[in-house]
């Protein structure tokens, strides 16, 4: 008995049809109430009071939103500024290459211009030559040209070059070739020996040009004669007759007259004299070269 009890008073109470009809009625009296006084006007002090309550609500909600946009936007100028970088590094790229290559072919243009007017102004087929490779700095005085016999280069050819505005000079000899290269002894070399002559008022001296880098110089005069003139500044040039007194190097004669450098620093020793001379072409320095082919009389 008090089981039953009990459950009866645990049971929810139902609800009555009446109150459901009564909060039905309600609504819709409290609807038709609130659009009577929103048609009279009565409701715009009542919106206004809650729109000033609600503002100060509404506007850091605005701003966020507000924010969240701008970064949107910001990200994607971003990715924009990226893609413009990267298309502009391109055409960087793009152009400095294109200016590296005009650069090669103005310095070509300029060699075979200089050879032009060498060509015109002596009577000498050259062949024009980069220096490939050197000679390390405590050996021999070499220089690798990328030129050979493919190119009709041989041993004993002259090799010459140019420096500013001096002449076209003698920098080395022709030593060994290959098919496509060559090895070209310096003329400062103490293993080079090269015939000359000085012009002096009307008068030749002749003497041998010997290499001197290795003893600490570049290059001396010798064998001339005392009772010949020479004086600071005289132009030394090729005898040649290198191939007479040359036994050791396998080269052909050095055309005459090509020019070497300067006389300097005069002295006498008993019936001869020698001299420094400075070249007017340091072959250190040469990056470009000519192989003298053939001399046309």
């Amino acid at each position: 008995m008090r089981d039953s009890a009990r459950n009866r008073s645990m049971r929810l109470p139902r609800s009555s049809p009446y109150r459901s009809l009564t909060l039905v009625v309600a609504l819709i009296v409290l609807a038709v109430l609130l659009l009577t006084l929103d048609q009279g006007g009565l409701l715009g002090s009542f919106r206004s009071q809650v729109q000033t309550l609600l503002t100060p609500l509404l506007t850091p909600l605005r701003r966020v939103g507000d924010s969240l946009s701008g970064a949107g936007s910001s990200l994607g100028d971003v990715q924009q500024l990226r893609d413009r970088v990267a298309q502009l590094e391109q055409a960087n790229s793009r152009l400095s290459a294109e200016n590296i290559q005009v650069q090669e072919l103005k310095l070509r243009l300029a060699q075979l211009e200089t050879q032009l007017r060498i060509e015109q102004e002596r009577p000498w087929q050259l062949l024009g030559a980069d220096v490939s490779a050197r000679s390390p700095d405590g050996g021999r005085r070499l220089l690798m040209l990328n030129a050979g016999a493919d190119r009709g280069v041989k041993p004993g050819m002259a090799v010459l070059g140019q420096e500013g505005g001096s002449p076209p000079a003698l920098i080395g000899v022709v030593e060994t070739v290959g098919p496509r290269s060559a090895s070209v002894l310096l003329i400062t070399d103490y293993n080079s020996s090269v015939s000359a002559q000085v012009y002096h008022q009307g008068v030749i001296a002749t003497g041998v040009v010997q290499g001197q880098w290795q003893v600490g110089s570049r290059l001396k005069l010798e064998s001339i004669d005392r009772a010949q003139p020479l004086v600071d500044g005289d132009v030394v040039f090729t005898a040649g007759l290198t191939a007479q007194f040359d036994a050791e190097l396998p080269r052909a004669a050095i055309l005459k007259d090509i020019p070497i450098g300067t006389v300097e620093q005069i002295q006498v020793d008993g019936h001869n004299q020698s001299a420094g001379v400075r070249p007017f072409v340091d072959p250190e320095r040469v990056t470009h070269a000519w192989v003298l082919l053939s001399h046309d009389e």
